[in-house]
């Protein structure tokens, strides 16, 4: 079995972050398709990123994906936005798989929060996958998909799924 673990983004990755989330895989289904502008970044490190949890999964102390949480309220409701960001331009099923199991470790640890993710309908391993981890689809009808799709520019081609922790 190899070793996995996590490890907390500082201020000193700022460039690789950038790096890894500029990776066609991670642009391929992304809501937003176009490389980021090192100016860009830097403004949304230093102005936004601090209002998120990031951290690398690694493996064999190699960086594998970097798990995203964005904490924020919506009326007396407490929000997570969930995502995974690869940190190789090809992943397999298994590590994928376990980083996000790591990725849920740490989200079942955030008590009485509505968790979202967002998930490329064109993306066939994730749009099978959800339910396995204990996510429901966030209908139309839902009072939060407006919020919610709106407030992360989430596409028409993506899904939006929940869970109650």
């Amino acid at each position: 079995m190899k070793k996995f673990s996590i490890l907390n983004i500082n201020d000193k990755m700022i460039n690789k972050y950038l790096i890894y989330k500029n990776l066609y895989i991670n642009r391929k289904f992304s809501s937003g398709k176009k490389i980021i502008k090192k100016l860009d970044h830097y403004q949304w490190w230093f102005l936004k990123q601090k209002l998120r949890k990031s951290f690398f999964v690694l493996k064999q102390d190699i960086p594998i994906f970097i798990s995203t949480s964005d904490h924020f309220k919506y009326k007396k409701y407490n929000f997570i936005y969930s995502g995974l960001i690869s940190c190789l331009s090809e992943t397999n099923l298994f590590d994928l798989l376990k980083a996000i199991k790591i990725q849920n470790q740490y989200l079942d640890k955030q008590k009485n929060k509505y968790c979202f993710i967002s998930i490329d309908k064109n993306n066939r391993v994730l749009m099978h996958h959800w339910k396995y981890f204990g996510y429901l689809p966030l209908e139309k009808s839902n009072n939060f998909y407006k919020y919610i799709k709106n407030f992360f520019n989430i596409g028409e081609n993506f899904n939006v799924f929940f869970r109650k922790i």
